[in-house]
């Protein structure tokens, strides 16, 4: 074989593994259901922000990455990604509690624009939440000053904004009140609360249990199964739109 056709052959080869096994790749293999024993799957549970850092992650962007070369690119990526894991975490944390007669909706996709929602839970008195996972550096404290929220030192209170976005539009698409929770992965000790314009701020692990103290407290205006498939029908997963 002549050099040049070595070297045709070597660039074939890299191209191949940076567009199917380089860096960044997941095989779809290692993202299974987020389901637990007795449970029922909450599918798609970051889905759409695992899309995102597939797209950043071009092959210029991950050959930059193999040699060593920062981009802005591959930086977004990582947040994605871990935006994407925060959201797992926070499913396998609630899928237990399907068990128990909830349903989780993940990535649903909102009519208008490229907003979408990463879960909306209903639970079997008709209660529907609009859940947001948040995946924060642990090493900064939350805490509400004012009219503001702070991460560390921090105003991080723009952050919110979508959620509260999301959460209006699914109760304008449900015709219920809706319960917002900042699910936080990291920045919150466990047993302590938050609450901003409206939105519980608790730890992750503590999202199971504010679930079925609302839940009980819930007076059912429409029935549970009605406002499920009603839910899967207007909000359909986000992934199946790109």
């Amino acid at each position: 074989m002549t050099s040049a056709a070595l070297l045709v052959a070597a660039a074939v080869g890299a191209y191949w593994w940076l567009r199917y096994r380089g860096p960044g790749r997941t095989s779809s293999a290692r993202r299974p259901s987020v389901q637990r024993p007795g449970g029922r799957p909450i599918e798609g549970a970051g889905a759409s922000a695992d899309a995102h850092a597939r797209e950043l992650r071009t092959p210029a962007v991950r050959l930059a990455t193999t040699l060593g070369i920062p981009t802005r690119a591959e930086a977004r990526a990582k947040r994605f990604q871990e935006g994407a894991k925060g959201e797992r975490h926070v499913a396998a944390i609630v899928q237990p509690l399907t068990r128990e007669g909830w349903a989780f909706l993940a990535d649903c996709a909102l009519p208008h624009g490229e907003a979408q929602v990463d879960l909306v839970g209903i639970s079997p008195r008709g209660l529907v939440v609009v859940l947001d996972p948040k995946k924060w550096d642990r090493r900064y404290r939350l805490r509400v000053s004012g009219n503001r929220l702070l991460h560390g030192s921090r105003d991080v209170s723009g952050r919110m904004r979508g959620l509260l976005y999301e959460a209006r539009t699914v109760a304008s698409l449900l015709s219920v009140p809706v319960v917002t929770v900042a699910a936080m992965v990291g920045p919150m000790a466990p047993g302590t609360a938050l609450r901003y314009r409206g939105i519980r701020l608790v730890p992750a692990e503590d999202v199971p249990e504010l679930l079925r103290a609302l839940d009980r407290k819930h007076q059912p205006t429409i029935p549970a199964d009605r406002l499920a498939a009603t839910a899967r029908r207007l909000l359909p997963p986000k992934t199946s739109k790109r």
